[in-house]
Formats: structure tokens, sequence, C-alpha cells
């Protein structure tokens, strides 16, 4: 009796649940597609067009840019496509081996090495480091500079280069959000003096660079290689550009 008397009224409820799941639907689709409304893709699938590699050191696979673990030393994989200044980037990455990196607003010093913003990729205890990539052993700036945040921190530099960290949430428990061995997402808003990195939607890091001699409003997007065994990829590598109105909005 009782699986009689509710099959009646399922039934009778089916088309005001198809109409919710519609109407569900149409309401959500339009919030996805204005989230990535003014994207430009950097990557085409395909070959490494647009992008600037040491020959060996990188290769396209299956829709991926692979890391292929050839190169000895240090390389940077650099997109040739400008120097962005405020930005918005969005990718996937998977790290597997070794040691790597995204670069932002950072200097071509030639032969596929590159000066500047580093988020860091690695092993999950280091995740959240913005590194200042090839910063000399022997500069004024290198304690300031070459390990600038962990995971939960905010970082501000003065003009005179002096840092300052801010602890806003614990380090491991930020860093147990990225996955080693596995795809995550990585975002990074460039804006004015600050520049902030997200992993799997959640913010990792921020740095407000105000020094007056190291500080980059603008510069180059690069993939680091750190050689010696490197296994890394990324793919749904896209870019929006912004003015500094427009990302503070």
């Amino acid at each position: 009796m009782l699986a009689s008397y509710r099959e009646p009224i399922l039934f009778l409820m089916y088309p005001m649940i198809l109409r919710l799941t519609v109407a569900l639907s149409l309401a959500v689709a339009p919030v996805l597609a204005e989230s990535e409304e003014g994207f430009t893709p950097l990557f085409n699938g395909i070959d490494l067009e647009g992008w600037d590699g040491k020959p060996g050191a990188w290769e396209v696979r299956d829709g991926e840019i692979w890391c292929t673990g050839a190169s000895v030393g240090k390389n940077w994989l650099i997109w040739r496509g400008g120097e962005p200044a405020d930005f918005v980037l969005r990718l996937e990455f998977r790290w597997d081996k070794g040691n790597s990196g995204v670069q932002v607003r950072s200097d071509d010093l030639g032969e596929w090495q590159v000066f500047g913003y580093q988020v860091e990729i690695a092993r999950q205890e280091v995740m959240g480091l913005w590194h200042h990539s090839l910063i000399d052993k022997e500069h004024p700036k290198r304690e300031a500079r070459f390990l600038m945040t962990t995971a939960g921190e905010r970082a501000s530099i003065n003009k005179r280069g002096e840092r300052v960290n801010t602890k806003l949430k614990d380090a491991a428990e930020v860093q147990s959000l990225y996955k080693e061995n596995e795809w995550n997402t990585m975002e990074i808003i460039a804006k004015g003096k600050r520049i902030v990195q997200k992993i799997n939607g959640v913010h990792f890091a921020t740095v407000v660079d105000r020094d007056s001699e190291m500080s980059r409003s603008k510069g180059w997007i690069a993939f680091q290689d750190h050689g010696r065994g490197c296994v890394v990829a990324f793919r749904n590598v896209r870019l929006k550009e912004t003015d500094v109105a427009e990302s503070e909005g």
C-alpha cells in the first residue's frame, strides 16, 4: 500500500522537478560563462607556437605541455606574446618530480633564462612560495627576495626593499589543498604592486612589492624546468589582461 501511494505522488511531482532542474542549469550557465569572459588561450593544444624554449626540454603530449626531463640545467619555456602588466593568468598544472614554477612579470636574460617573480611548483610542503628566480647569492636584497612567502602568508616589501610577512592561515592547512601527481588549477592575479597566487581556488600567498629598484610592473610569462629530471606538465593556459581599476573592481 505504501509503495502504491508514493508512486502517483512522484509521477505528479516529476514535471515540477524537471522545470526546477532546467531553471537551475540556465541560472548557473551564464555565471560559468562570465567567469571566462575576456580570457585568451596562450597554448593551442597542438604545438609550442608562440612559445620559446630550449630545444629538447619541452614537448606537447595529448594536448598538454610537458617538461621532457632531458635538460641537465635550469631553463624556461617563455611565452612570446607580450609582457603583460595587470592581468589574470589561469592554467592547470601537474607536478610529478623535481622542481618547477610559473614565472610572471619577469626579465628575459637570454638563453632561456628568466629573472623575477615565480610561483613555486614542487612537493606539497614547499607550495605557497613566491620566489625570485636567479637572484645572485651575493645580491644585497637576496635575503628579502629569494624566498618571499610560504603558504598562507602576505609579504609586503617597502621602497627600500625591506620585507614584512603576515601570517593569514596555517601553512600546512593551505598546502594540503594541493595534490601531488594530480592536475591542479592555478590562478595568478597581478594588479598594481600586488601579485596573488591561488591554487585549486584557494588563496596561497600574496606579495605586495614597492621596492623602488626590484619591483616589476610588467614582464614575461614562463614555465620553469629546474633540470635534473624534472617532470611537470601544463594545460588550459589562458590570460586576461586588465587595468588596475578593473582588477580591483
